[in-house]
C-alpha cells in the first residue's frame, strides 16, 4: 500500500494521537452547516472575492495619481514662475540694500576712527594708573609676606604650647587614673 496524504498528516504522530486525528477529521467532515469545513470554505470564498477588487482598486489608484501628478506639475510651474518674479524683486532690494549699506559702513568707519583716538587717550590713562597699581601691589605683597612670617611664627609657638599641655594632660590622667585602679585594686583585695 502507498502513502495517502493523511498518513503524511498523521507522520511523527504516536498511535493515539494519530486515532484522535483521524476521529476529529471525521467529525469535522460530517459535521453540520455551521461546522469549522463551512466557516472555511465561506472565509476562502470572501478572501477570493476580496483578492479580485485588487486589481480594480489598482487601477482606480493609478488613475487617482496621474491626476495629483497633473495638478502637482501644475501648481510647481505656477510656485517657480513667482519664484522667479520674487527672486528678481528681492534682487533689485538686495542692490539698493547694498548701497545703502556701503554709505551706512563709510559713516561708521569715520566714526569709529574718532573712538579709537579716544580709546588711545584712555589707554595711555589706563597704563599709567596700572603702573601705580602695579606698584603699590608689590608694597602690599611685600606687607604681607612679612605678616604671614609673623602669623606662622606664633601659630608654631602656640602648637608648641598646646603639644606639651596635652602630653602633660595625658600624663597626669594616666596617674590619676593608675592611682584609682590601684587604690580600688588594694582595696578589693582586702
Amino acid at each position: 500500500m502507498e502513502d495517502t496524504d493523511f498518513d503524511s498528516l498523521c507522520a511523527g504522530l504516536s498511535a493515539d494521537e494519530a486515532k484522535l486525528f483521524r476521529k476529529m477529521l471525521v467529525e469535522w467532515s460530517d459535521g453540520d452547516e455551521n461546522g469549522f469545513p463551512v466557516q472555511l470554505a465561506l472565509l476562502t470564498r470572501a478572501q477570493w472575492r476580496a483578492a479580485a477588487l485588487v486589481p480594480q482598486a489598482v487601477n482606480e489608484s493609478r488613475k487617482l495619481i496621474e491626476l495629483h501628478l497633473a495638478e502637482y506639475r501644475r501648481q510647481t510651474k505656477a510656485m517657480t514662475d513667482d519664484f522667479s518674479n520674487t527672486l528678481r524683486a528681492q534682487s533689485e532690494e538686495f542692490k539698493a540694500t547694498t548701497e545703502k549699506h556701503g554709505q551706512t559702513i563709510q559713516q561708521a568707519v569715520m566714526h569709529i576712527k574718532l573712538q579709537i583716538v579716544d580709546a588711545e587717550i584712555v589707554a595711555r590713562r589706563v597704563k599709567s594708573q596700572m603702573e601705580n597699581a602695579s606698584s603699590e601691589w608689590r608694597e602690599i605683597k611685600t606687607s604681607t609676606t612679612v605678616q604671614c612670617k609673623r602669623l606662622e611664627d606664633v601659630s608654631n609657638d602656640l602648637q608648641n604650647r598646646f603639644g606639651w599641655q596635652v602630653i602633660i594632660l595625658i600624663g597626669a590622667g594616666l596617674l590619676v587614673a593608675f592611682g584609682f585602679g590601684y587604690c580600688f585594686g588594694h582595696h578589693w583585695i582586702r
